[in-house]
């Protein structure tokens, strides 16, 4: 239960065993290869042929998505590395990515097809009444034709002035929102007055491009169009089978993403005539079991030098927390705000048992517990989820405990009031205002221990007694005073005083005592002791545990008592459908309150006494599992 002992390690093979240790490295997914090349390195085109590929085959899976069933789509595999790529040798048989890919160009062909044949049908259908072929009407001994379009007016003053042309005769073949489009005839002799006539109209020739009359290629059209519709759903068809080998694209990604990472991993080799180097970090309770590996994996085995970190910054050592498996989840908390440096402690399991209390508290209903425990329970036995989706939902099947048991304590049951309960949120908010109090006085004399813990672990120990034990005695002192105001116990108010003043002069004593100039270490120590304002803001923030209790209580309390105000008949049909969705808005905002309020408290309050953080997570070499939960295939050769 703290952040685990790192080792370095250069391992030298033949350069032809590069990619077998590569695998070997990456099956145990625990080891971060380094640059030591100190190079600036560019994409090769063996990177860029796998981006090329993933590319190809996310967009294969979204043209058979629509006909997979979504059971399909979620499914995920647990196989080790070497199982994953023996099913590889069926999935290059079937060959199921070049398949959709070619029925995705044929569709984009047909659809093209389809677009030019609209676009052409659209045009034929407006000029359906065309009586003659322009070069037809060229042939006219005595009349001269002018076949176009000119704009529609609301007025129709074009078409007029064309209609009432003495000497021209007008046939409209279509008009539409836009244009009309006609034949006009006039004289061969008065060609030149119908060209300033049909000038001042904004008339538009049309040069017709097709062979036949519109009204026999509307035919031609139409059939085309049946016969591209027949194409396109013998298409859907054949998607529609090769659905069936959907997962076969979801292993084929899950390959190809892995082989990626390895690529692009095999720059961090060092390479010297004929050996290559790999020098990277990993836990010291992984490396027996990767020595193991690569004895095992690599013919001629390998060359393992633990290399000396004493010297080695720790900002460049990486970070791999190790906690109990009740614990582990809370991991998630503490990533969230930073992981430790390597002198650090690792603190989820000093936070894990506070944030359980806080959250259970401030949600405190057996029913919104029951809920979250049998939703996770479901969750975690029935579905098939990635490893961070099951850290996250195991985080909230270990706050349904919490939730229930304060559930039990309040006596609240979906904002119902039960007979039995040892306190009341309605009725008890000053016992429960005094209890979050006291539960943040203790965060906070456990987060001060803590760090004197840490800092005579340090040998610092001015900065022990200065920044944590004689804070600790402050706030005893004055949890003692305020006991002697509410109770009979009027002599703790004495030992309480003194109590505050003892520890005071002790934070400017102690904050001296640690500096070469002991005046300004006394000035030091006075203005430290003004930090005592930002103890009252922290015990201030804990009393939103009582706030958030309440009003989740509250809330759910009002809901049910507007569905009591109902008549009995719409109880029962329409109060029961208010009952689930109200509750359910309760239920998701009081969630919603108590993780980020119950984040704050750790993040604001409790790691401000005794935690930095701003270390680096480990980045190791890993498989994709995207849609395989790796099988640690070492875990059965240990």
């Amino acid at each position: 239960m703290a952040v685990s002992k790192m080792q370095k390690w250069t391992i030298l093979v033949e350069d032809e065993y590069r990619s077998l240790l590569l695998k070997t490295v990456q099956e145990l997914q625990h080891f971060e290869p380094i640059d030591t090349n100190f190079v600036t390195k560019t994409v090769n085109d063996d990177e860029h042929q796998y981006e090329q590929l993933l590319t190809h085959i996310r967009h294969a899976q979204s043209v058979l998505g629509p006909f997979v069933p979504k059971k399909i789509k979620k499914t995920r595999f647990s196989l080790t590395l070497s199982e994953l790529e023996q099913q590889m040798v069926d999935v290059d048989k079937r060959d199921i990515l070049t398949q959709v890919l070619n029925i995705d160009e044929k569709e984009k062909l047909l659809q093209k097809q389809m677009w030019d044949n609209k676009d052409k049908h659209d045009l034929l259908k407006k000029w359906q009444s065309l009586p003659l072929l322009p070069k037809d009407m060229r042939k006219l001994t005595y009349l001269h034709t002018f076949v176009g379009v000119i704009p529609q007016t609301k007025t129709n003053d074009f078409l007029d002035t064309l209609l009432h042309h003495e000497h021209l005769f007008v046939d409209v073949l279509y008009r539409d929102t836009h244009d009309i489009g006609l034949i006009a005839y006039i004289d061969k002799t008065l060609v030149n007055e119908a060209n300033d006539v049909l000038s001042s109209v904004q008339f538009e020739k049309f040069d017709y491009p097709f062979e036949q009359l519109p009204k026999d290629m509307l035919i031609e059209t139409e059939l085309l169009q049946e016969a591209i519709n027949e194409k396109r759903y013998r298409l859907i068809a054949e998607k529609e089978a090769l659905s069936q080998f959907y997962t076969d694209l979801l292993l084929l990604e899950e390959y190809t993403y892995t082989k990626y990472l390895c690529q692009k991993a095999s720059a961090y080799f060092s390479t010297s005539q004929h050996i290559s180097g790999l020098t990277g970090w990993i836990s010291e309770e992984k490396s027996s079991i990767l020595q193991s590996l690569i004895a095992k994996t690599l013919p001629q085995g390998a060359y393992v030098f633990l290399e000396n970190t004493e010297n080695v910054d720790e900002k460049e050592i990486p970070i791999v927390l190790k906690n109990h498996p009740l614990v582990e989840p809370f991991e998630l908390l503490t990533e969230m705000y930073s992981v430790p440096k390597y002198s650090e402690i690792d603190p989820t399991p000093l936070l894990a048992p506070f944030y359980a209390v806080f959250f259970g508290m401030m949600v405190a209903d057996i029913g919104y517990g029951l809920v979250m425990f049998l939703g996770t329970l479901y969750a975690l036995i029935k579905l098939s989820l990635p490893k961070s989706t099951k850290k996250n939902i195991k985080l909230f099947h270990i706050l349904s405990y919490p939730t229930m048991l304060w559930g039990l304590i309040f006596g609240s049951f979906f904002g119902l009031e039960l007979p039995f309960h040892l306190l009341s949120a309605s009725s008890d908010p000053i016992t429960i205002l005094i209890i979050s109090v006291v539960f943040g006085v203790i965060q906070l004399i456990f987060g001060l221990l803590v760090n004197t813990r840490t800092q005579l672990k340090a040998k610092q120990y001015s900065a022990a007694f200065s920044d944590g034990l004689c804070w600790v005695g402050l706030l005893l002192g004055l949890v003692m005073y305020a006991l002697s105001q509410t109770t009979s116990l009027t002599w703790l108010a004495t030992i309480g005083q003194y109590t505050l003043l003892i520890n005071a002069i002790g934070i400017v004593l102690s904050t001296a005592l640690g500096t070469k100039n002991k005046i300004l270490g006394i000035g030091s120590g006075v203005y430290k002791l003004y930090g005592a304002s930002s103890y009252i803001g922290d015990l201030s923030s804990y009393t939103r545990l009582m706030a958030l209790c309440a009003a989740g209580a509250s809330i759910g309390s009002a809901f049910n008592l507007i569905i009591s105000l109902l008549p009995v008949p719409a109880r029962f049909t329409i109060g029961i459908v208010l009952f689930v969705l109200l509750h359910a808005l309760n239920f998701g905002l009081s969630l919603l309150g108590a993780y980020v309020h119950g984040i704050r408290l750790q993040f604001v309050e409790f790691f401000g006494k005794f935690y930095e953080g701003g270390g680096r997570a480990i980045k190791p070499l890993k498989t994709y599992e995207k849609y395989n939960d790796l099988k640690e295939r070492y875990s059965e050769e240990k």
